[in-house]
């Protein structure tokens, strides 16, 4: 970006804060319902590439008219960096899963034999258990905006909106306090925000090269194609983004292999081309090789067959899970390792000694609320630290690499404390606390982290004041959390949250917490595989970060190990194998020169993958109907 002048905060907040209310609501109103394509489930947010996308059109023509009027690029960066933590509040794994999950256990717990833990649940911050407002919520036709509904959901709601304020603040504040190490001193790629950078650029010379329209017309074509021959059969179709298994015909113990999915996302292919050359060939190498492992182990009779989609027989060789659990801690532990001579500067600048300051206050804010609750002293100390080291490290190979869906499923607190730990040790009461923290560690697609340190990193190239854009942030996170609870309640009671007006997964995935306590009253003792498998894990990472470090030329990443230990590359190994192919190519045959001259076509891969699933769930959520969904599919 090129820097023209000072944010001008009045009129970029201005812009901004409108369209987070704006934005939430879309995705309130797109995602909770069926069979349109999801915004917030990739890294780059869907939704908020298409509104940007259409700024920078905007601005364009603006600043033709009126260069004064027009925004900056700083203003612009700012105004999609709020849009993008927005999305992250509102969006998958977030508040998506958070307001039935209130009710579900006693929606459901009657029927599935759930009221055995009800004494045992913190239901002063828990939603109402009037059968009236029940109602309302699961079967609609009413409003929200109603006195007994505000009463009755107010506290729960008011309680968990302060908390996920000061939990953002605080991920926020630990982003503002790496920005220097990973950016400036480690020069790592963020390869995510190369794209909305190029957008936000002055005269957005991105949109005057005719391979950047090239790239962005072919998803564009045939995704609308696909969309149109879905409403109406008789046209053509080619539907290379719907999974083909390229295991389902194989007998054993070829089918040991479990599903190797074969589908081609264009977005996947721009961004693989943005990671460097080694990454991309050890993202398809790993995810190859937990693929053979798969394959010898039902071949030796250490694992039961499977389709391997999400994870089957967890406690089978190769353990992935547990292997998961060591490795995505120690990529943490080890990059802030790395980090403790940067550390120890940190209190003589003013700005980080503020943001870990907040850091920590934010954090033993989060442990005094849940011990007024009622929560055992040490249970949130340790679950928020697993997950705080958690998001460190999925920001961390956000940072190094293109992670385009951070799924990762099964590596969440709770399930290593339960697992690790034993059941037997834990009480009902602090079985019950966990299952209640569980809900915002159930899907990480859609965190805050990833977001604000791209933000960070954005404004500091455009040479902007970090500081005004962090209050800007804190504001966008208040204003982002209020909205999307109410277009979410609202959305609830008017279609219902059990009805076929609503999306099923988020209300299976909000009485995830309930079901897994429901097993867990079942009294189990540490695991010694969970044990081999972490430790297994951890020592693997070690290892290749050692042999990535002493030996140059060393292909294998141990961050792309990491990645294949959870479901984040089932979807895209073969797009991140033929980028890999391409770039490879371009490199040996064309040098940097040649890359430099094709990567618009790839970043119109990445657009046009994006603008055209956004613009068709707009016209699905329209019409209320099913729509071809472009991604991940």
């Amino acid at each position: 970006m090129t820097e023209t002048g000072a944010v001008r905060w009045g009129r970029t907040l201005g812009l901004a804060l409108p369209l987070i209310v704006l934005n939430t609501g879309w995705i309130a109103n797109s995602e909770m319902r069926t069979k349109v394509t999801e915004i917030t489930i990739t890294t780059l947010f869907i939704g908020v590439a298409f509104l940007l996308f259409l700024l920078s059109l905007a601005n364009a023509l603006v600043r033709k008219l009126s260069p004064r009027t027009a925004l900056r690029p700083a203003e612009l960066f700012a105004v999609y960096v709020m849009l993008s933590l927005s999305s992250s509040v509102a969006g998958i794994g977030n508040l998506g899963f958070f307001t039935p999950f209130l009710t579900n256990a006693w929606r459901y717990g009657p029927e599935r034999g759930w009221e055995k833990f009800f004494p045992y649940l913190p239901e002063s911050i828990l939603g109402p258990r009037d059968p009236a407002r029940l109602k309302d919520f699961y079967e609609g036709h009413t409003s929200f905006f109603t006195r007994e509904a505000l009463l009755a959901w107010g506290p729960s709601l008011a309680f968990w909106g302060v908390f996920l304020f000061l939990l953002f603040s605080t991920l926020l504040c630990l982003a503002y306090a790496l920005r220097q190490r990973w950016a400036d001193q480690e020069h790592l790629t963020f390869p995510v925000v190369a794209l909305p950078l190029e957008l936000c650029r002055e005269g957005v010379p991105l949109f005057r090269n005719k391979f950047f329209w090239a790239g962005f017309a072919l998803p564009t074509f045939f995704y609308t194609l696909n969309t149109l021959a879905g409403m109406y059969p008789s046209l053509p179709s080619l539907p290379f983004n719907k999974p083909v298994d390229l295991m389902a015909l194989n007998a054993p113990p070829f089918s040991g292999f479990g599903t190797v999915l074969a589908l081609i996302h264009p977005s996947g292919i721009g961004f693989g081309f943005l990671i460097n050359a080694d990454m991309l060939f050890s993202l398809w190498v790993f995810h190859l090789a937990k693929k053979l492992l798969n394959f010898w182990g039902v071949t030796q009779n250490w694992r039961d067959l499977g389709t391997d989609t999400q994870n089957e027989h967890p406690d089978q060789f190769p353990f992935i899970q547990y292997q998961a659990w060591g490795a995505w801690l120690v990529v943490c532990v080890a990059a802030l390792f790395a980090a403790r001579h940067y550390f120890a500067t940190l209190p003589q600048q003013p700005g980080a000694r503020i943001a870990l300051i907040g850091a920590a206050i934010g954090f033993l804010a989060i442990w005094a609320m849940l011990l007024v609750a009622g929560a055992p002293w040490w249970l949130p100390l340790v679950l928020l630290t697993i997950y705080v080291l958690l998001q460190l490290a999925l920001t961390r190979l956000c940072a190094e690499t293109a992670v385009l869906s951070p799924l990762l499923s099964w590596v969440d607190p709770q399930s290593m404390i339960t697992t690790l730990a034993g059941t037997a040790v834990l009480s009902t009461r602090d079985l019950g606390f966990l299952a209640t923290l569980s809900w915002f560690n159930l899907d990480y697609r859609a965190a805050v982290m990833p977001q604000a340190l791209q933000g960070f990193v954005g404004m500091h190239r455009s040479r902007s004041p970090l500081r005004p854009f962090a209050l800007a942030c804190l504001l966008a996170l208040a204003v982002a959390i209020v909205s999307a609870l109410l277009w979410d309640m609202q959305f609830y009671h008017v279609n219902g949250a059990s009805t076929a007006n609503v999306n099923p997964y988020r209300l299976l995935a909000s009485s995830s917490p309930w079901a897994r306590l429901a097993g867990w009253l079942q009294p189990r003792p540490p695991d010694s595989q969970a044990w081999f498998g972490a430790l297994f894990g951890a020592a693997t990472t070690l290892l290749l970060g050692f042999l990535r470090t002493r030996f140059v030329g060393f292909p294998l990443s141990p961050s792309a190990y990491v990645l294949n230990l959870t479901w984040a590359n089932e979807l895209f190994w073969l797009d991140l194998f033929i980028a890999w192919v391409l770039k490879a190519g371009v490199l040996r045959y064309g040098g940097i020169k040649l890359y430099r001259t094709v990567l618009p076509f790839f970043l119109g891969l990445i657009l046009g993958d994006f603008v055209t699933g956004a613009f068709w769930s707009l016209v699905g959520l329209g019409l209320g109907t099913e729509i071809y969904r472009t991604f991940p599919n």
